[in-house]
């Protein structure tokens, strides 16, 4: 059986799911989240979901630093 390997986020972020465009590019990179001209992450391996949460919809950005199944040097 192989090991099974967990990685944590470096950057956990959650933001309103109304949140726009602009507001969202900014709050990434205020948090130290590295993107681009269009949002996208500039490195490492940015996931997004949305929460199942009606009452409060909200986006969750978790970044890690390096991409999925690399080691961090």
């Amino acid at each position: 059986m192989s090991k099974q390997i967990i990685h944590s986020a470096t950057i956990t972020l959650k933001l309103p799911l109304n949140t726009n465009a602009e507001e969202q590019a900014a709050a990434l990179q205020a948090a130290g989240i590295p993107i681009d001209a269009i949002g996208n992450a500039a490195s490492g391996f940015l996931f997004v979901r949305r929460t199942r949460d009606w009452k409060n919809p909200t986006k969750i950005f978790r970044w890690f630093a390096t991409d999925i199944g690399q080691v961090a040097l």
